[in-house]
């Protein structure tokens, strides 16, 4: 685990700090996340915006917690600047691709900074290619390529299921950006972690053409029907239940005055 350097911290203080104005105000949490539909209307800094915000602490605490991670190695190697690139590149090539799968859904919506980390892992697995890694509940270490390799096989299942609430397509689409912008910014590393870049993007970039093109290769990606709500399903269905419940209130109130209303719907809009 490698400490964090300046940019690193600066990134991980906003990160909070937005994140917790944004818990505190839900009108500016609405104001600065992803929806497909303000998109459209030309509102493209939440492109960036919506990477700086998060749904509850634990998604921000694991986002913090991986960049906390890898963060300082990517600084080091490619000093403040080149940190800030790969990070703000890697937000926004996962949000593009959030973008062009769900681009016929007006109401999609995305928080969190994990297209950003997931570039930082990825430009940090090419710059230290015989990196090892490990997890908590595993008691061995393994090459980092090998986690690499993995995270975008279940990126693409995730992707294929599109049942686990999880932005699998930022995540992807930002280890892309990430790793494509490093490459870039210090082009030393093509040759001395050659193989792990051909392991990881070749197969990556083969199966994105295919999932973008022929997308009833995949399983039901986007299909209409899916019998697991995501969590913006979730989101419109308890929004549009709301609307309903409170026009029959208001309905009755004007018919029937407010003195008829019962306890419950008495509370229901304290609550609005």
């Amino acid at each position: 685990m490698d400490r964090l350097e300046t940019a690193g911290l600066i990134i991980l203080g906003l990160n909070v700090l937005l994140s917790y104005f944004a818990f505190q105000n839900p009108d500016w949490f609405e104001r600065l996340l992803l929806r497909i539909r303000d998109l459209k209307a030309g509102q493209y800094y939440r492109l960036i915006s919506s990477g700086f915000i998060h749904v509850d602490w634990s998604h921000l605490f694991f986002n913090m917690f991986s960049l906390y991670i890898f963060a300082g190695a990517v600084e080091r190697d490619l000093g403040f600047i080149g940190f800030v690139i790969v990070y703000l590149l890697s937000l926004l090539g996962g949000n593009l691709l959030s973008w062009l799968l769900h681009r016929d859904d007006m109401e999609y919506r995305a928080v969190g900074a994990s297209g950003a980390v997931s570039g930082i892992i990825y430009a940090a697995i090419v710059i230290y290619p015989d990196m090892e890694l490990a997890f908590i509940f595993l008691p061995f270490y393994f090459p980092a390529w090998i986690y690499g390799i993995g995270f975008i096989a279940y990126s693409f299942y995730g992707m294929s299921r599109n049942n686990d609430n999880i932005g699998h397509e930022a995540h992807l689409g930002g280890a892309i950006s990430g790793l494509l912008t490093c490459l870039v910014l210090d082009p030393s590393i093509l040759e001395r972690s050659t193989l792990t870049i051909v392991y990881i993007l070749v197969p990556a970039l083969v199966l994105l053409l295919v999932f973008v093109f022929k997308p009833m290769l995949f399983s039901n990606a986007f299909a209409k029907g899916n019998e697991a709500l995501t969590m913006d399903d979730q989101y419109r269905a308890e929004k549009k239940e709301t609307e309903v419940e409170l026009n029959r209130i208001l309905e009755k109130i004007k018919a029937e005055g407010e003195a008829s209303l019962t306890v419950r719907e008495r509370d229901f809009l304290a609550k609005q």
